[in-house]
C-alpha cells in the first residue's frame, strides 16, 4: 500500500510516497531519494543487510547510512 507524504526538512518540504509493509524490520529510503534532495547522512554500526520477502539479501546490499529526518 502506497500513501502520500510530504517531508519537512530544512525549511522545504518535499512531496512524496511511502509504502506500507506491516512486515518491514525498519523503515529504510532509496539512495537515489536522498541524492535527488541532498539529505545529508551518517555512518551506522553494524551495517544492515535487508532481506527480501523470500528470505534472501536483497540486491542492493548492506545499508551503510541512515538519514535522520
Amino acid at each position: 500500500m502506497q500513501i502520500d507524504v510530504r517531508i519537512a526538512y530544512n525549511r522545504k518540504e518535499i512531496d512524496a510516497k511511502a509504502v506500507l509493509d506491516s512486515g518491514a524490520e525498519g523503515v529504510y529510503c532509496n539512495t537515489s531519494f536522498i541524492k535527488k534532495y541532498g539529505l545529508p547522512t551518517h555512518d551506522i554500526e553494524p551495517p544492515v543487510y535487508p532481506r527480501n520477502i523470500n528470505g534472501t539479501l536483497n540486491k542492493q546490499g548492506a545499508i551503510r547510512h541512515a538519514a535522520i529526518l
